[in-house]
């Protein structure tokens, strides 16, 4: 390795924790030559907060994660579990959690015993209904955040409880809170936890590879895809019209995350003179499967939310995955494949990404230029009807 090195880059993060996840996630995405130990998939342990009256907090490994059936919020990847097991022994003394109450009611729970946990004082008796349900909620939005590394936004929260329970006079519960504000600057100064939908560091001086490796690693992790799968190729679809009239469907295509004009193609829609997006976009998807010889995509997205998916793909024939990206706030929407009863379904899995991560740039630069593109096609065919 030393001898075939050509340079070396490095960044400095706050905690040896911070560090170790982010070369496991470095490692898992680049796949380079010389890490073996962290390549394996079935490796990382996740942590996993249930959608439940009363949410658990459970740990999973990725090769058990189904993410069609599992409900709720999953924050990692975690490399060592002994680290997953120092942060959870840490956040519990901070935000005492339950993980007997679940699903049940209140009546159901007072006809059981205590948990373990109950009288190490980490459990704040949900599992005896002696919390109320809107209160255990609030322990657990707040121990979202601080397992996402807001720390600044859990202890500005808990300042201003503080500050209201002072102002009520209930002393006890201010104490309470005032251990918890002290605990949580104790335990962050040895560990922090990572967000959900990480921004890696750039290893690389094309910032188009990354982008493309950060998309990557997000369709893979929810499609089934190879974790190798290569996005060489990507087409972006959106509908241009007025009150249905005149409509076109603009395609660009993206070679390695770059506008690649020349390979831009428009469908003007005749079909149709009344507005429907979704008919209009299954009408140019069925057009473009007629022309091979134009290439095949890697990647198909979609102008729109889970009713354009949904069209488009009803019509979409090749094995191209295929997304979309939905407006206000923009989130990119996954179409995931379920077998019930047999029968084959779709759910859609909507992910929101900050609003500095590359793939969130990636994708709205292909919508945007989709738009552009579909719009100056619309505008043209307006005037030249407006002559005749």
């Amino acid at each position: 390795m030393v001898k075939t090195a050509t340079s070396i880059k490095f960044q400095i993060f706050e905690s040896e924790l911070e560090a170790l996840l982010i070369e496991a996630e470095l490692i898992r995405l680049h796949q380079p030559e010389f890490n073996t130990l962290l390549k394996d998939d079935k490796t990382p342990l996740y942590i996993h907060l249930t959608k439940e009256r009363f949410p658990r907090v459970l740990t999973v490994r990725k090769k058990d994660i189904d993410y069609k059936q599992l409900q709720g919020t999953i924050l990692g990847p975690f490399p060592s579990s002994n680290k997953v097991k120092e942060v959870l022994n840490l956040a519990r003394k901070i935000f005492p959690w339950c993980n007997q109450a679940g699903d049940q009611k209140q009546t159901e729970l007072k006809s059981q015993p205590t948990c373990f946990y109950f009288h190490l004082e980490q459990c704040p008796g949900a599992c005896q209904g002696l919390i109320s349900l809107e209160n255990y909620q609030q322990i657990i939005s707040q121990l979202k955040m601080f397992l996402r590394g807001q720390k600044k936004t859990v202890l500005k929260n808990l300042q201003t409880q503080l500050k209201t329970a002072c102002a009520k006079e209930k002393f006890e519960q201010a104490a309470k809170i005032r251990d918890r504000i002290q605990l949580i600057k104790e335990v962050t100064q040895k560990t922090y936890p990572l967000k959900p939908n990480l921004i890696l560091p750039n290893l690389t001086n094309n910032n188009h590879q990354e982008n493309l490796l950060h998309l990557q690693k997000i369709i893979t992790s929810y499609l089934k895809l190879p974790k190798n799968y290569h996005l060489n190729r990507i087409e972006g679809f959106d509908v241009s019209n007025t009150s249905g009239k005149l409509a076109s469907v603009s395609m660009v295509t993206f070679q390695n995350g770059q506008p690649a004009k020349d390979q831009y193609r428009l469908f003007n829609i005749k079909t149709l003179d009344t507005p429907n997006d979704y008919l209009m976009l299954k009408e140019a998807i069925g057009r473009r499967q007629n022309h091979p010889e134009w290439g095949r995509p890697d990647l198909i997205v979609i102008d729109g939310g889970k009713g354009q998916l949904r069209s488009s793909l009803s019509v979409w024939q090749w094995p191209t995955p295929m997304i979309g990206i939905a407006k206000d706030p923009d989130r990119i929407i996954l179409p995931i494949q379920i077998t019930r009863q047999t029968k084959l379904l779709i759910q859609y899995k909507v992910i929101s990404l900050p609003s500095n991560h590359p793939v969130l740039h990636l994708i709205q630069h292909i919508r945007d230029e989709s738009h552009r593109f579909s719009k100056k096609q619309h505008t043209r065919r307006r005037i030249k009807n407006m002559f005749k």
